[in-house]
């Protein structure tokens, strides 16, 4: 078992079945979770479109500052491994301005 320090909650989240990139299980999880009062930090990574929508559902929604989030992207559906990792490298809006990548 995972234990965890006073006052943390440790919440396992069951896929249900293969990832597809409809999938939303997690995102809603997050979205769907009690809010606690006071500063949060929250720790985000995983599959590269669920990191975005709970980054965008955290920042825009919740307020929290960027600085009180670890956000990082490990993989990205339908990417093979190095094409992924070097996306990464890329800034963000060449990305999508070159059209290497369709989501």
């Amino acid at each position: 078992p995972l234990t965890a320090p006073a006052g943390v909650e440790v919440r396992w989240l069951h896929r249900g079945g293969p990832f597809t990139p409809e999938t939303t299980r997690f995102a809603a999880a997050v979205e769907d979770a009690a809010w606690r009062e006071g500063r949060v930090h929250a720790f985000v990574h995983g599959e590269r479109e669920q990191v975005k929508r709970v980054r965008a559902y955290l920042t825009d929604v919740r307020g929290v500052d960027r600085r009180q989030l670890s956000v990082s992207a490990y993989w990205a559906y339908g990417r093979a491994e190095d094409v992924f990792q070097a996306e990464k490298q890329t800034p963000a809006g060449q990305i999508f301005e070159d059209g290497t990548t369709g989501g």
